[in-house]
C-alpha cells in the first residue's frame, strides 16, 4: 500500500503532468485502482498516455491515381486566366495547355467565356474591361492595361480596330498596314500588304474547316469591286474581281463583322440610291449581295443607316430618323446569307434629349443589356425596356479604335515558324492580368 505523504507526491505529480496532456486525474486513478498496477507501473501509463504513435509505413493513406481525363474536362471548365496560372505547375501542363488542340478544345467547350472591350488610345496604349463590369455600380472598376505590340509605336493614334475573330482583333495602321493580335496572349502576325492602292474596306473572318484565319480588304473602284484576300495559313494574298460597282456609304461603316462564316458590310449602289449589304464567304470566297427591303433601302430625307454590327447571332443595323423628335431604330436579322426578315429591335424617342442624337452599340452582355457608344465618347447600356445607365465622358474612348474580343490562348496557323512571338511570358502574363489600373468610364 502507499502511504499518505507518497500518495500526495505522487498525486502532485500526477497532476502537473496530467495538466500538460489535458487528462483528468479521476481517469487514471480509477484505472490504477481497478487494475491494481503499482505506483510505477501507472507513472509509466502515465508518461506514455495521450502521447501520439507514429504512423508506420502499412498505415500511410494510399496514393490515389492521377486521372488525366478527369483533369482534362476540369480544365475545359475553367476560365482562360485560371489555366494560364496552371502553366508554371510543371512541365507536362505546360505542354498540355501550350498545345493548339486543347486551345481550340477549350475554346469551343467553354462553359462561360469572358469577352473584353479593348480600347486603343494615344501613344500606343491599350485598356481592356470585362463588358460585364462595365458601368458597374461601383464609382469605378477594374481596367486592366494590355501592352501593346511594339510595332505600334510608330502610328501613334492612327489605329483603329478593323475587326474581331476567335479572341484575335484587326489592328489596321493607317490605311495600309494589318496586324492580327490576340490581346490575351501577346500572339501578334504583321499581314504586310502587297498592293499599295488604299483599300475602302477590311475585316477578318475564320474558315472552320481549313482552321484558316482569313484577313479581307475590300477595294470600291470605278469600274468593279476588287477583294484581296491573305490566308494565314498559306501565307499570301489572292483576289477575286466582281463587276458591280460600289460606293462607300460612311467612313464609320468601313470595318467588316463577322459572322456565320461571312463577312458584312454596308455600302451604297453604284448610283448612290440604295443601301446594300455586301457579303464575302471566307469558305468560298465570293462575294454576295444581301437583298434589303425596302423601307431599309431606299430611306426619306433626313434618315439614314450610320452603323452594322454583329451581337451575338444577329446582325444589327442602326437608323436615326431626323424629324422634329429624333428618332433612333435598331433593326436585326439572323438569316444573313439569304434575303430574310428583318424586325424592329430597339427604338429611342427624343425622351432620352440629345444625349442619344446617335448610339453605337458594341455587343449584348448576359443579361440582355447593350453596351454602347455615344456620340459623346461615353460608354452607356440600355436595357431591353429602353432604360438608359451611362458612365462619365472620356475623351480617350472612340467606337472606331475599340473592339470586343474573346479571352483565348489560341494560336495562329504555323504559330512556331512564321509569328514574331513578341516578349511574353507566363509570368509576365500573370503580372498583366493581375494588376489592375482603376479607371472611371
Amino acid at each position: 500500500m502507499i502511504s499518505s505523504n507518497w500518495y500526495r507526491l505522487l498525486r502532485y505529480k500526477v497532476e502537473t503532468h496530467l495538466k500538460k496532456k489535458n487528462l483528468s486525474f479521476s481517469s487514471i486513478y480509477m484505472l490504477h485502482y481497478k487494475s491494481g498496477d503499482s505506483a510505477a507501473a501507472m507513472l509509466r501509463k502515465m508518461k506514455t498516455c495521450g502521447r501520439k504513435r507514429k504512423k508506420t509505413k502499412s498505415e500511410a493513406p494510399p496514393r490515389v491515381p492521377f486521372n488525366e481525363d478527369l483533369m482534362m474536362e476540369i480544365l475545359l471548365k475553367l476560365p482562360m486566366k485560371s489555366v494560364m496560372r496552371f502553366k508554371c505547375l510543371s512541365k507536362s501542363w505546360f505542354s498540355l495547355i501550350s498545345d493548339p488542340q486543347f486551345a481550340r478544345t477549350h475554346f469551343d467547350a467553354a462553359a462561360a467565356p469572358t469577352y473584353r472591350l479593348l480600347n486603343l488610345v494615344k501613344d500606343s496604349e491599350a485598356y481592356s474591361v470585362d463588358i460585364e463590369l462595365a458601368l458597374c455600380d461601383d464609382s469605378a472598376h477594374a481596367v486592366t492595361n494590355i501592352p501593346v505590340p511594339s510595332r505600334f509605336d510608330m502610328y501613334g493614334d492612327s489605329l483603329t480596330v478593323a475587326g474581331s475573330c476567335r479572341g484575335f482583333l484587326l489592328v489596321q495602321c493607317l490605311f495600309t498596314d494589318l496586324v492580327v493580335w490576340n490581346p490575351s496572349t501577346g500572339v501578334q502576325k504583321q499581314i504586310f500588304y502587297n498592293n499599295w492602292s488604299p483599300h475602302h474596306l477590311s475585316g477578318i473572318g475564320y474558315d472552320s474547316l481549313d482552321d484558316d484565319f482569313v484577313v479581307v480588304t475590300v477595294t470600291l473602284a470605278v469600274n468593279n469591286t476588287v477583294v484581296r484576300y491573305f490566308c494565314l495559313r498559306t501565307n499570301c494574298w489572292s483576289f477575286v474581281e466582281c463587276s458591280v460597282r460600289y460606293s462607300q456609304h460612311k467612313l464609320e461603316l468601313r470595318h467588316g463583322e463577322f459572322l456565320n462564316g461571312a463577312l458584312y458590310w454596308m455600302v451604297k449602289s453604284s448610283d448612290n440610291l440604295r443601301c446594300v449589304i455586301i457579303a464575302f464567304d471566307v469558305r468560298e470566297k465570293r462575294l454576295l449581295e444581301i437583298p434589303m427591303p425596302n423601307h431599309l433601302a431606299v430611306l426619306p430625307k433626313r434618315s439614314e443607316i450610320y452603323y452594322l454590327k454583329a451581337m451575338g447571332e444577329y446582325l444589327a443595323l442602326c437608323l436615326v430618323v431626323r424629324n422634329q423628335a429624333p428618332v433612333i431604330e435598331i433593326w436585326s436579322m439572323k438569316e444573313c446569307k439569304v434575303e430574310s426578315f428583318w424586325t424592329k429591335t430597339f427604338v429611342f424617342s427624343s425622351n432620352f434629349g440629345c444625349f442619344l442624337s446617335l448610339i453605337y452599340p458594341i455587343c449584348f452582355t448576359k443579361n440582355g443589356e447593350i453596351l454602347a457608344f455615344n456620340g459623346n465618347n461615353t460608354l452607356v447600356k440600355i436595357s431591353d425596356k429602353g432604360k438608359l445607365k451611362y458612365g462619365q465622358q472620356q475623351s480617350r474612348l472612340d467606337f472606331l479604335s475599340c473592339g470586343v474580343y474573346r479571352e483565348s490562348f489560341l494560336s495562329l496557323p504555323d504559330d512556331s515558324e512564321k509569328l514574331t512571338k513578341w516578349r511574353w511570358t507566363t509570368k509576365r502574363w500573370m503580372s498583366i492580368h493581375t494588376e489592375n489600373v482603376i479607371i472611371s468610364l
